[in-house]
């Protein structure tokens, strides 16, 4: 069964069909991109497979059981870090530990056995202003697991970095991915980045939303961390882009 499906799920916003009847899944432990134009509801799909929003039509289910309009299944990382300016980073981090009743002084060291694997050893004490774009959103991507340690919702959560450091993100992601092995939806404007990371993409059209293309992905998140060579790279990416009308 796979992990994640969505099935017809259909949304009005603003008297809009935004989604018009989207179709996807996500098996155990895949690593599933979406791509689409700006303004085509990807963020509104997150929502909905997270349970902050209820469709107009369809389901979503995980494991086999309906969780369309339940919150708390799943971990939900937006493209902006949202860290507190007042707690320090590993405060901040164990925010989802205390969410679930689990007292301050434990919530955090709990939380800090996890800032080595996530790259943030040492930076317990300081606070959001003092950290790069790049560890921030190491931060952030590190309480995303805390709240839900298998299935994550990736909204961009690389957008805002520069070039340099999106890739090297990228690569440390591979690496997390690797150790935890957890079930990651991943939206993206960005279509190398899709073909690095993903097993799976799927490409979603303007208004009102359908899944326009859904494309196995045979050379992802290559061993090198560095670019990929499989001789389909090309073919692959001009079927995505078509796809994409770009």
């Amino acid at each position: 069964m796979p992990e994640i499906v969505v099935e017809g799920v259909s949304k009005t916003l603003g008297g809009m069909l935004t989604l018009g009847g989207v179709n996807l899944k996500a098996g155990d432990r895949d690593f599933a991109g979406i791509l689409g134009p700006s303004g085509c509801g990807k963020s509104t799909l997150f929502n909905i497979i997270s349970g902050l929003m209820r469709p107009d039509q369809g389901r979503v289910y995980i494991d086999g059981l309906d969780v369309t309009g339940r919150t708390g299944r799943v971990s939900y990382m937006r493209q902006k870090d949202l860290l507190l300016p007042s707690l320090n980073i590993v405060e901040n981090v164990s925010i989802p530990l205390a969410l679930k009743g689990m007292p301050k002084k434990r919530a955090c060291a709990q939380a800090a056995a996890h800032f080595k694997q996530f790259g943030l050893d040492g930076f317990e004490k300081y606070y959001p202003s003092q950290l790069s774009g790049g560890m921030r959103q190491r931060a952030a991507m590190l309480r995303t697991y805390l709240f839900s340690s298998d299935i994550l919702l990736l909204d961009e959560p690389f957008a805002s970095l520069d070039a340099i450091t999106k890739r090297k993100m990228q690569a440390w992601l591979i690496e997390v991915f690797n150790a935890i092995s957890p079930t990651v939806m991943y939206i993206t404007h960005d279509v190398d980045e899709a073909l690095y990371l993903c097993d799976r993409i799927y490409v979603l059209s303007a208004c009102p939303t359908v899944v326009k293309l859904e494309i196995t992905v045979p050379f992802c998140r290559p061993p090198h961390g560095r670019t990929i060579v499989d001789r389909e790279y090309g073919v692959i990416r001009d079927k995505v882009m078509e796809a994409l009308e770009i």
